[in-house]
């Protein structure tokens, strides 16, 4: 499997304060969400609250229902830089925050700043890749958590939108703008702090100019459909605005300079609920190395998270936040079997544990991974499978569990059977954010003949040249559809589900 979407805010600043030698960390669990926090009480709850008038919010303007049983999202809220760095060492020093989504996990990470706009910018990327799966270009991924991060909603259910942001309009005013081609297309140069602050600000204006109009909603969504099915976006935008990129300058400049305006809606007013639990003092120590080892970094990591890892677990025998984090540095840069050692007496305390479930067969399956022997391997993949039966029972709701069990049987001489193609179709249904997922599924859906799924399954991703997946392998797959519609498919060969 590939690594998954990552989206990042930029900011122009945020100063880093001393922090103390010891912090609470506390977690706030809502209907939607599953806050973390070493802040205060108070602080917490706000953020938690916040975030659910957001979804609450988001939902009553796009239309969307509030199905019952939806995966909550794990949320981050960090204090200080340092930490965001623990958690991302890789991460610039212009970011506030970043939203993950890949098969190991999904979480937005953020730093408390400017009351809560940092949060509300990582959900609505969170909110657009679950509620609008499909192939974004840079601009409307930022656009769209960009002009969502300056919603409000009071206690008392009224809410704002589309409110301007100072900073992205103090930029357009006072700073270059990047011509709207390189806005359009994302290439710009990077390297040069102005062209992020000049992209971000224009991504919001872009988003602005398009989502307070009706009709231009209507046209972006051709527009979003050509690019995506490979049209350039100069053309796309000639065939859908009857414009070109230096027009559509001129007319977003003219809209700045009017002044563009926000919409106000009532909503129901009730506080969300909640349940405030305390985490255990190791949290302080590990829980920030637990983040980025979810990630599955860089090999050249590895040296350096083994010795912390391993030092804060000797520091903490038998806690089992600091032995989970240390088994999934040991899975990512050091040995299955130290894992297993660190998961097992926690597995025997508490065996019905869905987390330390899949940290045992995450063990074995890497352990099986790294075999040649094809009967040793399936042994290894057996016993995953038995692992992840349980995490089933214990928790259905969990994509991690029908990806695991699909992947751990790719290699079986009946693969992909109809079993395989449910449990793929699962994964993608109960997390679709997760883009990793999307090629495997319908590779295995093409096995059996389901070319109509296997594109609405792939189309999301089909022309995403920076997503999870390679430009050749997408291609092999949609030349597979159209075989198979023109009946010359043949056969059932799949390629293996890759791991990384």
């Amino acid at each position: 499997m590939s690594p998954g979407l990552r989206v990042g805010l930029m900011v122009i600043a945020v100063t880093a304060v001393p922090g103390l030698a010891h912090a609470d960390w506390r977690k706030a669990e809502t209907r939607h969400f599953i806050v973390h926090s070493d802040a205060f009480d108070r602080d917490l709850r706000e953020d938690a609250i916040a975030l659910e008038r957001i979804d609450q919010l988001m939902r009553t303007y796009f239309a969307l229902p509030d199905p019952e049983g939806e995966r909550k999202l794990p949320v981050y809220v960090l204090r200080y830089r340092r930490d965001l760095a623990v958690v991302s060492p890789g991460v610039g020093d212009g970011t506030a925050g970043f939203y993950t989504a890949n098969f190991r996990d999904v979480r937005a990470v953020a730093i408390r700043g400017d009351g809560d706009e940092f949060l509300r910018h990582e959900y609505a990327h969170h909110f657009m890749f679950r509620n609008f799966p499909g192939v974004y270009p840079a601009w409307f991924r930022e656009g769209f958590a960009e002009f969502f991060m300056t919603a409000t909603v009071t206690p008392n259910g009224r809410a704002t939108v589309g409110k301007s942001s100072r900073m992205r309009v103090w930029a357009l005013i006072n700073r270059p703008w990047l011509p709207m081609e390189q806005v359009l297309t994302g290439r710009y140069e990077r390297e040069k702090s102005d062209n992020h602050y000049a992209f971000y600000a224009q991504s919001w204006l872009l988003m602005h100019w398009t989502l307070t109009d009706p009709d231009r909603r209507q046209r972006m969504q051709a527009y979003l459909g050509d690019t995506g099915r490979g049209m350039t976006p100069e053309a796309a935008l000639q065939a859908n605005f009857d414009m070109d990129s230096r027009q559509l300058e001129r007319t977003l400049r003219a809209y700045l300079d009017a002044g563009p305006r926000y919409a106000e809606m009532d909503l129901p007013g009730e506080t969300p609920s909640l349940t405030m639990t305390r985490l255990p003092d190791s949290a302080d120590d590990v829980l920030l190395l637990d983040l980025n080892a979810r990630d599955g970094g860089p090999a050249n990591q590895g040296p350096d998270m083994l010795a912390k890892a391993r030092e804060a677990a000797t520091r903490r025998p038998g806690d089992p936040l600091a032995q989970m984090m240390l088994a999934r540095v040991e899975l990512r840069w050091g040995d299955p079997a130290a894992a297993e050692r660190a998961v097992m007496p926690l597995l025997d305390a508490d065996p019905a544990n869905p987390e330390l479930l899949l940290l045992m067969s995450d063990a074995r399956i890497t352990a099986g991974d790294k075999l040649t022997d094809p009967e040793e391997r399936e042994r290894l993949y057996r016993q995953a499978r038995g692992f992840l039966a349980r995490a089933y029972a214990a928790d259905p709701g969990d994509n991690r569990v029908y990806q695991n069990i699909a992947y751990s049987r790719r290699f079986t001489p009946d693969y992909p059977t109809e079993n395989d193609v449910e449990l793929w179709r699962r994964a993608v249904a109960i997390a679709p954010e997760v883009a990793s997922n999307r090629a495997v599924t319908a590779e295995a859906m093409l096995a059996h003949g389901l070319a109509d799924e296997a594109e609405q399954v792939i189309q999301p991703i089909a022309n995403d040249p920076h997503g999870a997946e390679t430009p050749e392998r997408l291609q092999r797959i949609l030349d597979r559809i159209a075989e198979v519609r023109a009946g010359t498919g043949g056969g059932s060969e799949t390629a293996p589900a890759s791991a990384n």
